[in-house]
């Protein structure tokens, strides 16, 4: 009886992420060579003069047509020199836009808050957005532009960490799975989520959904308007998986910062509702009874055996988008991911019960 529940749970993940890859292999990439729309590219940065410069230095490099893009720097009111930094380029580079939040619109609070005023400010029928420790690639905004058949509505990239070492290596496996997740959930027309560091989408639909003040406050503030523009909206949507639209951010360089994060990203993933809670729960379920499995009868073969069918579709379900982003040496760091995967995934039932308050950038959300 035992072995048989064991078997049906991994089986379970096994089917689990076979469909995800299903959706994620079943997108194509839908080029439109001729449309060069207005694009505004929000960045919005709270205290962050030691990374800011490597991401404008690359929104620099932008290969696109001048006249036709704009960069918006949202400074939420820094305390260091980031607003400096961020002048300096403005001062530099004419299609560079410095705005100040000097206090927060009724109902939006945080980063919510610096984006809205940022696009408010935009001209574009565009909006991208990253943030302030990214690098864009100089064809990011043409590739992306060029998803953008008539009904498209929003288009979504992959972002993963430079890693000089296991830690940040681990980190960035675990952003390329959930992006898997996330595109695979697109391709199969099941949108779940999606990074704001790589996120773009139509005025239009931003409008349609009410933009930032109409939708649910959340600490995820991406998640939300990728919810409402997807559920809410008749508009299409697409997962970018090509180098051309890769961003690279960087990882939390302490365990402290990286618990802040996982807790946020928890947090503002409860709404995703019945679908979410059902991932997660599996996820939860394998790790727990193949963890447990021998303290309550579960042969250790049987156990190992179990383990090894978990590992080598996690390989697969990586090494997949990894090949297409060319970025297949991140795989040199999985035994050590897998490990931390099984184990932060444990606590995400505990993470729940802290409440649903998060400090973020010195706030408290």
């Amino acid at each position: 009886m035992l072995i048989s529940f064991a078997l049906f749970l991994t089986l379970l993940y096994l089917l689990l992420l076979f469909f995800f890859l299903l959706g994620l292999v079943g997108m194509k990439e839908n080029f439109q060579d001729t449309y060069q729309p207005t694009v505004s590219v929000i960045v919005a940065a709270r205290n962050e003069e030691g990374k800011i410069r490597r991401s404008l230095n690359s929104l620099a490099q932008l290969d696109y047509p001048t006249s036709k893009l704009e960069i918006i720097l949202v400074d939420d009111q820094s305390n260091d020199l980031t607003g400096g930094i961020m002048m300096d380029y403005a001062e530099r580079f004419s299609n560079f836009k410095v705005i100040q939040v000097k206090e927060e619109t009724a109902g939006l609070r945080g980063k919510a808050n610096a984006i809205n005023l940022g696009i408010e400010y935009a001209r574009g029928e565009l909006i991208f957005l990253t943030d302030a420790d990214c690098v864009v690639p100089r064809s990011w905004i043409r590739a992306m532009a060029n998803q953008y058949k008539e009904d498209v509505g929003l288009v979504a990239g992959y972002t993963l960490l430079d890693s000089e070492g296991w830690f940040g290596g681990i980190q960035s496996l675990d952003w390329a799975l959930l992006h898997t997740i996330a595109a695979g959930g697109v391709g199969l027309r099941k949108p779940l989520s999606c990074f704001g560091n790589n996120l773009t989408f139509r005025r239009q639909a931003y409008e349609q959904v009410g933009g930032f003040r109409g939708v649910p406050f959340s600490v995820t503030e991406d998640l939300v308007l990728f919810t409402a523009i997807t559920r809410r909206t008749k508009w299409n949507y697409t997962y970018s998986i090509t180098t051309k639209t890769l961003v690279w951010s960087l990882p939390c360089s302490t365990w402290q910062e990286l618990f802040q994060q996982k807790r946020r990203w928890v947090v503002g993933g409860l709404g995703l509702g019945l679908k979410g809670f059902l991932i997660l729960g599996l996820g939860f379920s394998i790790s727990l009874f193949l963890c447990l499995g021998p303290l309550f009868g579960l042969g250790l073969v049987s156990c190992g055996v179990l383990w090894g069918l978990k590992l080598m579709a996690d390989a697969v379900f990586l090494s997949i988008p990894l090949k297409r982003l060319n970025a297949l040496s991140l795989m040199k760091y999985f035994p050590a991911f897998e490990i931390y995967f099984s184990s932060y995934v444990l606590t995400i039932p505990f993470l729940m019960l802290t409440g649903r308050k998060v400090k973020w950038k010195g706030r408290n959300l």
